[in-house]
C-alpha cells in the first residue's frame, strides 16, 4: 500500500527509491503540483467572488504560506482584502506575522486600512504595531488616512505611537487632519497626540487641513475638524517660519479672513491652560486619566476638549 504526502514547494525531496517489503506500507514525498503555490494567493485575492474556493485545502496540498508572490506574501494579500477568518487561518498555518512584502510594507500595514478584525488578529499573534515601511510609515499613518477610527484605537490600545514620524516629519494626527477626517482625529487626540508639530515644510496638522479647506473641498466635518483642532492646540499660527501665507490661502479670501481674525486675538489664559495640562498627561488615554483628576466635571469635560 503507497500514500502520498505532499511538501512544501520548496523541498527538494523526491520518491522515496528504499525497497520494501511486500504488503508493508510506503509513503512517497513529492513536491505539491506547480499550480499549488501560486493558486493560493490568487484563491485569497478573489475570495469574496469565488466563496467556494478552498484556501486550506490548498494550504494541505502544499501551498506554502509565507511565499512571496511578486510583491506580496499570502497574508498580505488576505489583509488587503479584509478577510479576517482567512488571516486566522493563515496566521494558524504558520504565517510569518511581522513578514515585509515588496514595499517593505507588514501585513499591519495593510489590515489598518481595511479592518479592525483583521488588526486585532495580526496584534494577538504579535504584529509590532509601530513597524515601519518604505517611507516610514506606521500602521497607524494608514489607519488614520483611511480613517478608520477602530483600527486607529486598536492600534493605540496596542501600543502605537500617536507622534511617530514619516519620512517628511508626519505623524499620524497630521495624515488624517489633510483629510479632514474627523473621527481619527477625535481618538488621536484622546491618546494624546500633538497638535504643535511641524513636518520638513513647516506644515502643521491644522495647516494641513486649512490647505485641504482653501481648495473648497471642506464640509461641515471639516469644519469641525479644524474647530477641534483649534480648541486642542490653545493658540496657533496660520504664517510659515518664513512670515508668509500659505499659498492655498491666497484662494480663498474669506477663510483667510476667519483664520487672521482668530489668530489676531490672544488665546485666553483657560485655553493656554487646557492646553498645557493635556500635554503633562504625556501619552496615554485621556479620558481615563482626566477621570482620575480632582476637578470638577466641566472642567475634565473642558480638558476632553467637549464643548
Amino acid at each position: 500500500m503507497t500514500c502520498c504526502v505532499y511538501v512544501k514547494a520548496r523541498s527538494k525531496h523526491s520518491v522515496t527509491d528504499r525497497p520494501s517489503e511486500p504488503g508493508q506500507k510506503t509513503c512517497t514525498l513529492v513536491s505539491p503540483p506547480a499550480w499549488v503555490p501560486w493558486s493560493l494567493i490568487r484563491t485569497i485575492s478573489a475570495i469574496r467572488s469565488f466563496p467556494h474556493d478552498n484556501v486550506e485545502d490548498l494550504i494541505r496540498k502544499g501551498a506554502d504560506v509565507n511565499r512571496m508572490h511578486g510583491t506580496l506574501k499570502p497574508l498580505h494579500c488576505a489583509c488587503m482584502v479584509a478577510e479576517a477568518d482567512c488571516v486566522e487561518l493563515l496566521l494558524e498555518k504558520g504565517a510569518e506575522v511581522n513578514a515585509l512584502d515588496g514595499y517593505n510594507r507588514t501585513a499591519l500595514h495593510y489590515a489598518a486600512e481595511k479592518d479592525e478584525s483583521c488588526v486585532e488578529l495580526l496584534l494577538e499573534y504579535g504584529a509590532l504595531p509601530n513597524a515601519l515601511d518604505g517611507n516610514k510609515d506606521t500602521p497607524l499613518h494608514w489607519a488614520a488616512f483611511k480613517d478608520n477610527p477602530e483600527c486607529v484605537r486598536a492600534l493605540l490600545e496596542s501600543g502605537a505611537c500617536p507622534n511617530a514620524r514619516d519620512y517628511n516629519n508626519d505623524t499620524p494626527l497630521s495624515w488624517a487632519a489633510m483629510k479632514g477626517n474627523l473621527e481619527s482625529v477625535k481618538v488621536l487626540l484622546d491618546y494624546g497626540a500633538l497638535v504643535h508639530v511641524t513636518n520638513l515644510k513647516g506644515q502643521t496638522p491644522i495647516s494641513r487641513l486649512v490647505a485641504l479647506l482653501a481648495r473648497g473641498l471642506g464640509t461641515e466635518q471639516e469644519e469641525e475638524c479644524l474647530e477641534l483642532l483649534c480648541r486642542a492646540a490653545g493658540r496657533f499660527e496660520i504664517r510659515k517660519a518664513d512670515g508668509t501665507l500659505p499659498r492655498e490661502l491666497s484662494k480663498d479670501p474669506q477663510l483667510l479672513a476667519r483664520l487672521t481674525d482668530m489668530v489676531a486675538h490672544a488665546p485666553t489664559l483657560r485655553s493656554l491652560a487646557r492646553c498645557a495640562v493635556r500635554q503633562s498627561l504625556g501619552v496615554q488615554f485621556f479620558p481615563d486619566a482626566v477621570k482620575e483628576l480632582p476637578l470638577p466635571e466641566t472642567i475634565k469635560d473642558y480638558l476632553l476638549l467637549r464643548e
